[in-house]
């Protein structure tokens, strides 16, 4: 996979999730059967209609959530991607996060595979 299309995946990933969230883009980026861990060691969420739901119920909590990607390095099907977010919470909270995620690719450009790695107690509170 060339590192544009990698980018140009992720920035889209990233972007329908949160800066302009649209659930049915972002489970779409992934394929059929694609997983996503986040964060990873919570139960990883195998298909979009799981992806879907996760996505949806982080939304009824959240007001806004602005990421920006920091930096992208593409290696063959995978891309490791350092980011980082500002959230505003439905209850008025402001919470800052930097994150890494490892994004695997299959044949078709689709995610087949994404792990997000970022401090989960942050977020606690907002979905307790």
């Amino acid at each position: 996979m060339k590192e544009a299309d990698a980018r140009q995946i992720i920035e889209a990933y990233f972007n329908v999730v949160a800066n302009e969230p649209d659930t049915g883009a972002f489970v779409e980026l992934f394929s059929p059967d694609g997983v996503l861990e986040d964060p990873v060691g919570t139960p990883p969420l195998r298909g979009r209609e799981a992806i879907r739901q996760f996505v949806d119920a982080g939304k009824s909590k959240i007001e806004r959530f602005e990421i920006t990607v920091r930096e992208i390095m593409t290696c063959g099907s995978e891309s490791a991607v350092r980011w980082s977010g500002d959230i505003l919470t439905r209850r008025g909270e402001r919470i800052t996060l930097e994150g890494i995620g490892i994004f695997m690719f299959d044949e078709q450009q689709r995610l087949r595979h994404v792990r997000e790695f970022y401090d989960v107690t942050k977020l606690l509170p907002v979905f307790s």
